[in-house]
């Protein structure tokens, strides 16, 4: 069964709330808000982690990335 958009959103939402040690052992980021809607606050953790949960690749400055 494939998943929803809104389904990916919530659990990869989940998915750094729980365990990404930015929020929870650097505080370098503060947990979203739980009105703030799931699209932003992936977006922000996305776009502000720097711990081992984060799956977007870093540019270097180096190559495409």
């Amino acid at each position: 069964m494939a998943t929803t958009e809104a389904e990916r959103l919530r659990l990869n939402r989940q998915y750094f709330e729980e365990g990404c040690l930015c929020i929870l052992e650097a505080k370098t980021i503060s947990p979203c808000k739980p009105d703030t809607p799931d699209e932003e606050a992936v977006a922000f953790y996305e776009s502000n982690c720097t711990c081992s949960r984060t799956y977007i690749p870093k540019r270097t400055g180096r190559g495409p990335n």
